[in-house]
């Protein structure tokens, strides 16, 4: 854990209302630079307006607010780029400033500090030496139960009341009565500036308040690890992921002309046109046609949502479901690409109880790794049987009768689902993976962890036959449990019956699912269920010793704490959901863990940390350094504090991230073996 952060002694006389805010003149400007120059904090906190939220389109600062943390009288802004007739300070200004910065600040501090550090590095501000201390992550670490209130504002008014948010509230309306809302550089410094400086001063309290909270939950260690984290998600999203967008634009095309020919075989099959993205719509036709839905809105009416659509053994609602899922993958996952170069999304360490990393613009834990048809095909034997695992498995998904036998018409409305074998010199395929390539003279890497959760959840219940079967390569897990479990041996022919039965009862017991969801995926009735789950955790020796603890610890305390020290609130009526957080959490907290460890090992090399996408990451490994590397970082994946023995797939994706070739034996690993091939 390479971050040092230090509790401030005297931290709580640094916290109340700065007695010298300024806005920083061109007459006050060698003076304040020449206080920071004397200052012996090596800690800023600092807080950006700017014309606009993306800084790799072009987007600046206009200004800059600035405290250091053993000073809470004085907190500057400092103007630069306002579109108003008050007066800025100079670009010669704006380099001493960064120079000064630059020398004194090791540690930089803000309210979602990624953002503001990206428009720092652009204005020639040495991110990389720096330490990133992210105070929207204390803020849900320690307050383990917030979702969607995360914004600096919203933190205020939780934890200081209404008035104390009131500054932030009042400078907004503002801002919108102006239309400066897209670009605050419109909004001149008299106003803009003291709304900065209250950013600043309030994000200073609540660094100090949340050290003193995560020091008294003992997550300090663990928030310090976050920061180093936080530091490796920011080098991710400035490299970014080059888009081929030649191939965006060849499939495109392809998609439009797909949904438009969809289009009009819905309105052939319907007997008239209407809006296909409309469930009312939708609705109407069925019924004209004597087709009811099976599900019922909350005020009482049918329902005609995916779930419903997914369900009806009928070829208008097959048609209707490839149409929408077709047009939404044009627009949300091609259209926004077709003239981006770079694609740079946003990782967040905070927007997941658990733990689990997500990202925003765009969300890649959503990007389908499935292939589609945008061209009829015809179907083999083998086509078909894989076509309704998946739609059964889809139908299952969305509560529905997953023994249902689909007509041929039906069947054939679905035969857009091709998997995940992507071949790129099949032109009725479309991949949306396949927009994502290496720059020139890299190889795409991924490294996927094989059976995490079950790893963790199996660490947790300390099983020794259990515990040594995870040492093994290429164990199955599913099998191993349904002999322990279920008293049967791998000869009997009811064996792949107890396999998925087992299956389903630990991934059912690792995400909180309850008897009656696991009913439907079992297709068998509530009480069953319950007696297949009870038998499974009776016979797989700690496993209910674990469930029966977390539960009776979160009925007791209210939270529970995972291995690595994060703290989970749990309502005592979801105590259930305790396991599912410990399992997801700690799985989340190795694969930061190994993260970070990666980033370190590469931090002097030419390859790179590009994606993380559930229990997976994309490195892009260059390839003068190829045969060593790659085997390198597998082995760093591998390893873990926790010492839980983990598996991990290594696979070249060449020519992109959507067509894989699995290296099997890392010891014998050569590029020069792997390049040429389909």
């Amino acid at each position: 854990m390479g971050t040092s952060i230090t509790m401030q002694p005297s931290a709580d006389v640094l916290l109340g209302v700065a007695t010298n805010p300024m806005i920083v003149t061109t007459d006050t400007f060698n003076s304040t630079i020449d206080l920071f120059t004397k200052s012996m904090s090596t800690e800023w906190i600092i807080d950006v307006e700017t014309n606009g939220l993306n800084p790799y389109d072009m987007h600046q600062l206009c200004g800059i607010g600035i405290s250091t943390t053993n000073d809470k009288d004085n907190i500057y802004y400092f103007p630069f780029r306002h579109q108003s007739e008050e007066p800025n300070l100079s670009q010669s200004d704006l380099n001493k400033l960064v120079e000064c910065i630059n020398t004194k600040c090791k540690t930089l501090v803000g309210y979602n500090v990624k953002f503001d550090a990206k428009f720092l590095e652009n204005e020639g501000i040495d991110i990389q030496s720096m330490d990133l201390v992210d105070v929207l992550v204390m803020v849900r670490m320690t307050e383990p139960t917030t979702i969607n209130q995360l914004s600096l504002t919203d933190t205020i008014i939780r934890s200081y009341g209404d008035d104390a948010g009131k500054y932030d509230i009042d400078t907004k309306q503002v801002l919108r009565k102006n239309k400066w809302t897209k670009d605050f550089s419109l909004a001149p410094p008299s106003i803009l500036g003291p709304y900065c400086i209250k950013d600043v001063e309030w994000t200073r309290r609540v660094y100090f308040d949340r050290l003193k909270k995560l020091d008294e939950t003992k997550q300090s260690e663990l928030f310090k690890f976050q920061c180093d984290l936080t530091k490796t998600l920011y080098t991710m999203e400035k490299r970014g992921v080059p888009i081929n967008n030649a191939y965006a634009k060849v499939a495109y095309d392809k998609m439009l002309t797909r949904i438009e020919d969809l289009k009009q075989q819905v309105y052939k099959l319907a007997g008239e046109e209407f809006n296909i993205s409309s469930p009312k719509q939708i609705g109407a036709i069925f019924n004209g046609m004597g087709v009811h839905s099976p599900a019922r809105t909350s005020t009482g009416a049918e329902a005609w949502n995916e779930a419903v659509l997914v369900q009806l053994n009928n070829p208008l609602a097959g048609l209707i479901r490839q149409y929408r899922t077709l047009d939404k993958y044009r627009a949300t996952y091609i259209e926004p690409y077709l003239d981006m170069p770079v694609l740079h999304t946003n990782f967040c360490n905070w927007g997941t109880v658990t733990g689990r990393l997500s990202s925003r613009n765009p969300n890649l834990q959503n990007i389908p790794r499935d292939v589609v048809y945008v061209e009829d095909r015809e179907l083999t034997d083998s086509d078909r049987v894989d076509i309704k695992d998946r739609v059964a498995a889809l139908i299952s998904s969305k509560g529905g009768n997953s023994q249902t036998e689909l007509t041929d018409d039906v069947l054939k409305t679905w035969s857009f689902l091709g998997g995940d074998k992507f071949n790129q010199h099949d032109s009725r395929q479309v991949a949306i993976r396949h927009l994502f390539v290496p720059r020139p003279g890299y190889k795409m890497v991924a490294y996927d962890y094989s059976q995490m959760e079950v790893r963790v959840f199996m660490y947790y219940v300390n099983n020794d036959e259990m515990n040594e079967l995870m040492k093994q390569e290429n164990v199955d897990f599913h099998g191993e449990a349904a002999k322990i479990a279920f008293n049967i041996e791998e000869s009997d022919p009811q064996f792949k019956f107890f396999r998925q039965l087992a299956k389903s009862i630990t991934f059912g017991v690792i995400y909180g699912i309850g008897r009656d969801k696991l009913s439907m995926q079992l297709n068998t009735t509530p009480v069953e269920a319950a007696n297949y789950k009870a038998t499974y955790l009776n016979n797989m020796k700690g496993s209910k010793r674990f469930f029966d603890a977390v539960v009776r610890t979160i009925k007791t305390r209210g939270t529970v704490r995972s291995r690595y020290g994060r703290i989970y609130k749990v309502p005592s009526d979801f105590a259930y959901r305790g396991v599912n957080y410990l399992i997801q959490g700690t799985s989340a907290d190795i694969m930061s863990e190994r993260m970070v460890e990666v980033h370190k090992y590469l931090e002097n090399k030419k390859s790179n940390l590009l994606l993380q996408v559930h229990d997976e990451i994309i490195c892009e490994i260059h390839e003068d350094e190829f045969d060593d590397v790659a085997p390198k970082v597998k082995d760093l994946m591998i390893e873990n504090t926790l010492n839980i023995p983990l598996e991990v797939d290594m696979e070249i994706c060449d020519p992109s991230w959507a067509i894989k070739k699995d290296v099997a034996d890392k010891d014998k690993f050569k590029l020069e073996e792997h390049i040429d091939w389909d």
